[in-house]
């Protein structure tokens, strides 16, 4: 059941992405392939991860413009809107939060290329016949982390690690982690 629930957001938010060029409130949209679960050989889900995300302008670049660049990046985080979507129906997710990027190199190969790293943490709800049952129910916590190459101003190559966990303080959390490559396409 939440299976189309998720198809129909990731095609939800790619229709989005059509028609923020014109309407301006999404800055990038990222779309990728995960591997679903990289733990112990017995405990690793079937299938693979189609990833689609929305990353919106920063909400707060009318106030951070006085800032040094080298303290703009922390203030001025932008809101995703993400889903993930297993072939086999394993473990599904949608999520929202805000992600953080800072440049960490320019002018490697071309003037406007540059390396980048990124991270966000927000809320998740995960779902799917091979979801671990303490992540199914309720508002789960989301952290990612991700290392991109910024090809030109409006393409980018990003390496993802995605960690979901329910958010428990006991020795057993139930958690479910995913490592991928995405590709970013800049309005």
């Amino acid at each position: 059941m939440r299976a189309p629930l998720l198809i129909l957001a990731v095609l939800a938010a790619l229709g989005l992405s059509q028609r923020a060029e014109a309407a301006g409130p999404v800055a990038e949209v990222r779309l990728g392939l995960l591997w679903p679960d990289f733990g112990p050989p017995a405990s690793r889900l079937p299938g693979a991860n189609f990833n689609a995300e929305l990353l919106s302008v920063s909400p707060f670049t009318s106030w951070t413009a006085d800032l040094p660049v080298w303290l703009r990046w922390a203030a001025e985080p932008q809101v995703n809107l993400g889903a993930t979507v297993n072939t086999a129906g394993a473990a599904q997710q949608a999520y929202t939060g805000l992600t953080w990027t800072a440049r960490v190199a320019s002018y490697l190969l071309d003037r406007d290329d540059a390396l980048t790293f990124g991270f966000s943490i927000g809320p998740g709800w995960v779902g799917g016949t091979g979801a671990p049952r303490g992540l199914t129910s309720g508002t789960q916590l989301r952290l990612g982390a991700e290392i991109g190459y910024q090809v030109t101003p409006r393409f980018g190559l990003y390496v993802l690690f995605d960690h979901v966990a329910s958010g428990t303080f006991s020795n057993e959390t139930e958690s479910l982690n995913e490592l991928g490559v995405r590709v970013g396409l800049r309005f």
